[in-house]
């Protein structure tokens, strides 16, 4: 009985010291060291002395880091896999590739995570979550000063919504904002090895129309009855693309195909997914034998769905029958590796009595969908779609729109729906998520929508208001509140109850009546001069603003442009009633021009036009008044 109270009164004092409070540091001084593996990896390298880098700004007092082949001290930060008891007691397993863990064990402080990069993530989430540092863009890192650190008990395990989390801003590939936010690049951006052999539209790059085009058409779409194997100038006029797709059911094609895929495996041999997917157009192969596949599979009658992606001519939805039928084939050549492969355009339906092999990834797009209206109740076509793939797999990557792409300083109200989205997407099996935004420098509130996407990407839950708001107080200070009006006022109006669909390829002036109409963009104005004079002395902010009000000016110069003349023209009467260029329009103009160079800007729309490009065509508009 003795012994039994004697475990027992252990046991106790077992909880009760583990769930003390730790004091890492107490009026500047600590015994703590921060303990990696005697033989660490890279990310555990990087791990440990991250948080001994950040501690020392916290506090001034820099921690050593020692290995774990050292002598055990009772006051350590194990950092990755050390081999200590409490380290070893975690079932790191459960935390895949970028889970993480944080934990308080006696007066240790552990902190592991997945065997990708999911301790270094942590540590970034300890010094956030636990310490107050955030990381809102690029140029903006709060750091806290504190003389002491208490750590009440922890024990955080966190596990990503999403096993891929991309967000295509410029500002969200330093290297710090990626391993901070949690953030994958498929080209590789930052130092990380990209995952990605190849990314999208791989059939012309597999087999290539003019090595095969003339010798062996019989390769290529066959429609209108002939085969197409020729070459047509590239969107941007720059190089050549195939003119169709490839012929599914052509054996050569899969082993040219399949010979191909295996000599680029080779020069990458540590890239996991590789694309096997169509060109960017809608001209597939109706010979015989492929549209039997696709009629075989078809989940629809073609015409049943009809989609437009650019606002042009709609096209059926033919579903994914040949297409899959062949993907399939080459997945099973690479059972090491996983095929990725478009449902796009005429693809995007999924198909009926055949499944996607386990090592084939579904990358579906959600291009023709409305940008002001969540996809689930605003798009139902897509979101049919995406229900119907995730019943039969849950390998689903969705590639997503966030920007007007020949717009990209245009205001552009979608912030609202981006969490019904995110949130969507997780709850029908989407495992992975390319959020498309602005690669360009620069873009309306470029900064704010890469911030709240990769904080989502990680915890589609988190309140997105709150998430803004301190956001807009760390980037903005004084001027924040008025930052947070204007964002409101233009999302309040946006024109999503009157049945008008807001595209990711429209213009300002398609608003011109709605968010961007003449009493609201003197509203808005009204709150940007307040936000300016609020903080008019501190000069990085001052920036800032104007930055953020370059959509306004844009919008007033696009709608100018289209209007010509009247109240919102870009010219006005002359004494001979001729016309000459509004001086308003000319100073907005200049303002705006200036603006985008002091802050490198780099283009006005994507891939195309630069600040002086613009600046230069408008002047030339304006100097034409009658043209």
């Amino acid at each position: 009985m003795k012994k039994l109270l004697l475990l027992l009164a252990a046991g106790i004092f077992h909880f009760v010291s583990v769930a003390q409070p730790i004091e890492l540091v107490k009026n500047g001084q600590t015994g703590y060291s921060i303990v990696i593996p005697a033989k660490p990896t890279t990310i555990e390298v990087k791990a440990g002395k991250v948080l001994q880098d950040y501690l020392r700004r916290i506090t001034g007092k820099e921690l050593p880091v020692r290995s774990d082949d050292q002598p055990e001290q009772e006051k350590e930060i194990l950092v990755g896999q050390v081999q200590r008891t409490a380290m070893q007691q975690l079932p790191l397993n459960e935390l895949a590739q970028d889970g993480i863990w944080i934990k308080t064990a006696g007066k240790k402080l552990l902190i592991a995570g997945g065997k990708r990069k999911g301790v270094i993530y942590g540590v970034y989430t300890f010094l956030e979550n636990y310490l107050g540092c955030r990381k809102y863009a690029s140029d903006l890192t709060i750091v806290p000063k504190k003389t002491s650190i208490v750590l009440n008990p922890i024990n955080d395990k966190q596990l990503p919504a999403f096993t891929y989390r991309e967000v295509f801003y410029q500002d969200a590939y330093t290297q710090e904002y990626m391993d901070w936010h949690k953030l994958h690049s498929f080209e590789g951006r930052g130092t990380d090895k990209s995952q990605w052999g190849s990314w999208v539209h791989t059939f012309g790059s597999l087999l290539d129309a003019k090595e095969y085009g003339a010798t062996h058409p019989e390769y290529f779409a066959y429609y209108d009855g002939k085969r197409h194997a020729g070459t047509i100038a590239n969107w941007d006029g720059t190089g050549a693309q195939p003119e169709s797709q490839l012929c599914l059911t052509n054996k050569d094609v899969l082993e040219i195909v399949c010979r191909n895929l295996k000599l680029a495996m080779d020069k990458k041999p540590t890239a996991l997914y590789w694309s096997v997917s169509q060109n960017d157009n809608v001209n597939h192969c109706k010979c015989a034998a492929c549209a039997a596949l696709d009629s075989t599979y078809a989940a629809f009658r073609p015409e049943d769905k009809m989609y437009s992606t650019h606002g042009g001519e709609k096209y059926p939805a033919l579903g994914m029958g040949s297409m899959l039928h062949f993907v399939n084939q080459v997945a099973d050549r690479f059972p090491d590796k996983i095929i990725s492969t478009l449902a796009y355009q005429y693809t995007r339906v999924p198909p009926k009595g055949i499944m996607p092999r386990k090592n084939v990834n579904i990358m579906l797009c959600s291009i023709e969908s409305s940008r002001n209206d969540p996809m689930e109740t605003g798009d139902t076509s897509f979101s049919s779609d995406l229900k119907g793939w995730g019943k039969i797999t849950n390998n689903i990557l969705i590639w997503d729109y966030t920007i007007r792409f020949n717009h990209l300083l245009a205001p552009f109200p979608n912030l609202r729906v981006l969490q019904p989205n995110i949130r969507f997407l997780r709850r029908n099996n989407v495992s992975a998520l390319f959020e498309q935004g602005n690669i360009q420098q620069g873009g309306e509130f470029a900064q704010l929508r890469a911030y709240l996407m990769a904080r989502m990407l990680w915890n589609p839950e988190i309140s997105v208001e709150k998430e803004m708001d301190e956001f807009l107080a760390a980037y903005y200070g004084a001027a924040a509140a008025d930052l947070k009006a204007y964002i409101t006022l233009l999302h309040d109006n946006n024109r999503s109850c009157t049945g008008v669909k807001m595209s990711i390829f429209a213009s300002p002036v398609e608003d011109s009546t709605g968010f961007l109409s003449q009493d609201l963009i003197q509203r808005y104005n009204t709150i940007f001069d307040r936000a300016e004079a609020a903080v008019k002395n501190d000069e990085t902010r001052l920036t800032r603003v104007r930055s953020a009000r370059l959509g306004i000016y844009y919008a007033v110069l696009e709608i100018a442009r289209v209007k010509k003349t009247g109240e919102r023209g870009a010219f006005i009467p002359d004494k001979d009633n001729s016309l000459k260029p509004n001086p308003a329009i000319e100073s907005i103009l200049q303002q705006f021009y200036y603006q985008c160079v002091r802050t490198n800007v780099s283009r006005i729309a994507e891939w195309d036009t630069t600040p002086t490009e613009y600046y230069e065509q408008y002047r030339a508009f304006l100097a034409a008044p009658e043209k």
